[in-house]
This record gives structure tokens, sequence and C-alpha cells, in this order.
């Protein structure tokens, strides 16, 4: 399969490596059902890090050879070592023992990478085998509400700009799609790579995500085998209301 992630992974992080406000999240729950951990869609890392720091078994796939190798660079860097990450879909965990994991989670929308019911409920039960019986499942989606999903539509979007070490800048401009009777939202990324000189350099790429509602989700857990927890509006467990910015979803297998 082409990797989308490919031409943009070098400037992934710049948008991402900041980001922390989900870290604790993860490293609470993991304090209290143990590792190992795998981490569904892990990118270049962010969150594999600080787990793996804490002193926990840490796993990572991603289905991107190009985010995985700068996974593996992060990890390197910073001196950590026995994190197993894999190239490999979401959809096939076969390459783990069933009863495994104590937790395993996808943050900030990788599960909408999986474009049909299908292939999330394949999701699902892949996780249910490798699960064990005392871990837990966290998902984090965004809230498709009515106005968000207009907003997505206004045209050409201006996401941030971000000076380089060696000199020069990035900036980062969006444009989607957003089709309301299949949950579908096509997404076209430029970064704008402005060299010390001027020069400007261009790098494009797409994807597509499947977004899922609230109670939609979660028939789609109950249908895989799973009780739902909790579902809450925020990092620090806040309920969630309509004025919620994301979904956690927070699982358990059914007995």
């Amino acid at each position: 399969m082409e990797d989308a992630y490919a031409l943009i992974a070098p400037f992934y992080d710049l948008e991402f490596d900041e980001f922390d406000a989900d870290v604790e999240l993860y490293l609470g729950y993991a304090d209290y059902v143990g590792s190992p951990v795998l981490e569904l869609g892990c990118g270049t890392g962010r969150l594999l890090l600080p787990l793996a720091k804490a002193g926990l078994q840490v796993h990572g796939i991603d289905n991107s050879p190009a985010m995985i190798a700068r996974a593996r660079a992060r990890l390197e860097e910073a001196g950590i070592s026995g994190v197993e990450l894999r190239i490999d879909d979401m959809t096939d965990l076969s390459a783990y023992p069933a009863d495994h994991f104590r937790m395993v989670f996808a943050a900030i929308n990788s599960f909408l990478h999986l474009e049909t019911r299908e292939r999330q409920l394949t999701a699902l039960a892949e996780v249910h085998r490798v699960l064990h019986p005392d871990g837990i499942l966290i998902l984090d989606l965004f809230h498709p509400t009515p106005a968000l999903l207009h907003a997505m539509e206004d045209g050409l979007r201006v996401d941030g700009q971000w000076p380089l070490p060696g000199g020069g800048r990035v900036d980062r401009f969006s444009t989607r799609r957003v089709y309301p009777a299949e949950q579908r939202i096509e997404t076209t990324l430029y970064y704008d790579h402005t060299e010390p000189g001027g020069a400007v350099r261009r790098t494009v790429t797409s994807y597509t995500m499947r977004y899922i509602h609230r109670f939609e989700m979660e028939g789609l857990l109950d249908q895989a085998g799973f009780v739902l927890e909790g579902v809450y509006g925020s990092y620090e467990l806040d309920p969630f209301d309509d004025d919620s910015a994301i979904m956690l979803f927070v699982a358990h297998r059914r007995p």
C-alpha cells in the first residue's frame, strides 16, 4: 500500500511534538492496569516515549514505514531500548498472542483511519483477542457535531507556521470535504517549506477518515464483545456533553 505519510513524516512532529494533554491519561491508566501496552497507529512515537520512560513494556504498530522509522529514531535518540515497533495494519494483530496486553489504545483519531465499518469491527475483534481479560481499551475520537463538520468545509485553512532548526520555516495549509451520507472526510494537506534563501518547496498529501458518532461507537464496541466503562469528554475524564471536543471511550472485554 502507498504510504500517505511518507512525504510529510519529516514535518509531522512540528505540529504534534509539543502536544502532551493526553500523556497523563495514558500513564494513569497504565499505572492502574500494568503492561504490556499496545498503541494502535503509533505514528512517530509521541506517546510511546513517555510510556517507555515510565518503565512500561511498550509496543507500537503503524502501517506507515516512514512514521515507524521516525518513531524508532525518536526512541534511539532518547536512549530507550526494548520498544517493539511493527509496520502493520491495526486490523491484523496476529503477530501478538491472545490475552497479552493490559492496555490497548488509539490516540487522536487514529481509529478513524479505518474507512469502513467492516474494518473497524475487524480491528476491534483483533483487540478483543489480544487484550488481557483484566485489560482496557481506550479510543480517542473527535466529537463530530454538525457545527464542527460544517466548519471543516470553510475552504483553505492556515493550520500553522513552524521555524526550522537550520533556518527557514514550514507553513501548513489544509482543505477538507465532508460527505455526511458516508461519514467520510477527505483531507488534503499542503506543507510549504521555505528555505533560508527564500525558495519554497510544496509537499502535498491526502488521506480519508470515517468519523463515528457516540452511540454508533458504543454499538461497535458491544458487537465486538466489549463492555463500556464510560464515555468521557476530556483527558481529565470530564463527563461527555454537547460541548465536548472529544469522545474518549474506555472499555473492557465482556466476561
